[in-house]
C-alpha cells in the first residue's frame, strides 16, 4: 500500500535517529526452533511446499520471525496477529515496523520504530545480460554496462535488491514497473533512490543502505528516513 501523508507525517515526527535491528540467521541451522508458534495459516503454507526443504525453511522462517518480533511487541509469539496490505506485505498494528526477506539458506529480519521499511537480500548467482534489459531503467542500464562484464553480477544485484527493497518499503511489490524509478548501483557512488515516477516525494523521504554479506551475499534496506539519521545494528 502507498504510504499516505499522515503515514509520512507520522513517521517524519517519530524521533531525530532512526535505529534499525538487523537480524540474520541460517534457516537450515535453527532446527531447535519452537514451531508451536506459527498459525495454522503458516502451517498450511509450509506444507505446500513440495520439497520437504523448503517445508521447513518457510516454517523456521516463519516461526524465528515470531519470536523476535515477541520482543519488541511484548506480545506472545503465537499471539502476534499481522495484517496484510494489498498487495501481501505484513504489518502489526502500532509502532513497530519490520521487513522480512530471504534468499536460499539465509534469512534477514530488519524491525525499526514507527517509519516503514524494505529489506532484500539475495545470493549471488550466474545471471544473464537480458535480466537487466527486461526490467532495470534506462539509466541503469547504461550504468550497468560502464562498469563492465567482470562487475556485471555485483552490480545487477546491488541494483536488483535496493529496487526491491523500494518496492518493499512503498508497500506497492511488483504492481510498480521496475523501470520506473532509478537507484545508483556502482561500488563507488553511496546507495541512493534517484527517480521513483509513482511517487516522487520518496526520492526525499527514503533513504537506500547497502548491506555486504561478502562474499557469497549482497543486500539493501530502504526506510521512510525523511532525511534523519539512520543507524543499523546487527544482531
Amino acid at each position: 500500500m502507498p504510504v499516505s501523508p499522515e503515514q509520512q507525517k507520522r513517521q517524519g515526527n517519530a524521533g531525530l535517529n532512526v535505529n534499525i535491528d538487523l537480524w540474520v540467521w541460517d534457516l537450515d541451522a535453527r532446527q531447535d526452533v519452537d514451531l508451536s508458534v506459527l498459525c495454522n495459516e503458516e502451517k498450511q503454507r509450509a506444507g505446500r511446499f513440495v520439497q520437504p526443504l523448503h517445508q521447513s525453511r518457510y516454517a523456521v522462517g516463519r516461526a524465528t520471525l515470531r519470536h523476535i518480533l515477541a520482543r519488541y511487541t511484548g506480545i506472545a509469539a503465537a499471539r502476534l496477529a499481522f495484517d496484510y496490505g494489498p498487495n501481501g506485505k505484513p504489518s502489526l498494528p502500532g509502532e513497530v515496523f519490520f521487513n522480512l526477506s530471504h534468499s536460499e539458506n539465509t534469512a534477514a529480519l530488519a524491525v525499526t520504530r514507527g517509519r516503514d521499511l524494505g529489506l532484500d537480500i539475495q545470493h549471488y548467482r550466474p545471471v544473464e545480460t537480458d535480466l537487466a534489459e527486461r526490467f532495470f531503467s534506462l539509466s541503469e542500464r547504461k550504468e550497468l554496462a560502464a562498469i563492465g562484464a567482470e562487475s556485471f553480477a555485483d552490480g545487477f544485484f546491488r541494483c536488483w535488491t535496493r529496487k526491491e527493497a523500494v518496492l518493499k518499503a512503498h508497500g506497492e511489490g511488483l504492481s510498480v514497473d521496475l523501470d520506473s524509478f532509478d537507484v545508483t548501483l556502482t561500488p563507488d557512488a553511496p546507495p541512493k533512490l534517484l527517480r521513483y515516477a509513482p511517487d516522487p516525494s520518496c526520492v526525499e523521504n527514503l533513504t537506500l543502505h547497502h548491506l555486504d554479506f561478502a562474499p557469497e551475499l549482497v543486500g539493501a534496506i530502504a526506510v521512510f528516513s525523511h532525511e534523519r539519521p539512520v543507524a543499523i545494528s546487527r544482531r
